[in-house]
């Protein structure tokens, strides 16, 4: 993201963030029922970059441990 997309970004939520909270909510639900997908892939990238960042990946051990727990 350029610096120009950034500044679009925070100004957008800035302006979010002056609405009334009913608005708000209102804002988010039809963000979720509409883009259900793009923000569930957004917060898996965001999730992961952290833990990137923060060296806090799993082992092998235990990445194996987790695939063995996911239901079939």
């Amino acid at each position: 993201m350029n610096s120009q997309q950034a500044n679009t970004a925070h100004s957008l939520y800035a302006l979010y963030e002056t609405l009334p909270n009913e608005v708000q909510q209102a804002f988010l639900e039809e963000l979720l029922q509409k883009k259900p997908q793009q923000l569930e892939d957004l917060g898996l990238y965001l999730a992961c970059k952290q833990a990137k960042d923060e060296n806090e990946f799993l082992n092998d051990q235990e990445a194996q441990a987790f695939i063995q727990s996911l239901p079939q």
